[in-house]
């Protein structure tokens, strides 16, 4: 799936460049989303690793992130992730590993069932 946010000046930092805490919520954002509509269930982070800055992103940018599906596990659900900026197809960032889990009512890993 892809999602795209559009970079504004709150989402800037000191030097007027995307702040990399703001990118990596999206990317959390993208993955939470992938895995509540693929398993239709609460689903929190466990993990994320491998995270690679490539290039910055300015006000006015349009990052679009993607995130795939790498690991389907009984409770959980792995991504691969991309971003990069919309229009002119430069890379941003890449996370190899976001891992969500799927949750009760009670904060409970369960079976997402997919």
């Amino acid at each position: 799936m892809v999602f795209r946010y559009l970079v504004t000046a709150p989402d800037l930092n000191a030097h007027g460049t995307l702040h990399g805490g703001v990118l990596l919520r999206w990317i959390d954002e993208a993955a939470g989303m992938h895995s509540r509509k693929l398993t239709n269930r609460v689903c929190v982070t466990r993990f994320m690793n491998e995270v690679a800055f490539v290039s910055k992103a300015k006000a006015g940018d349009i990052v679009a992130i993607e995130t795939n599906v790498t690991i389907l596990g009984k409770t959980s659900v792995s991504f691969a992730v991309r971003a990069w900026e919309d229009i002119s197809n430069r890379s941003i960032a890449t996370v190899g590993n976001v891992v969500f889990v799927s949750i009760d009512h009670q904060g409970n890993k369960v079976a997402h069932g997919v």
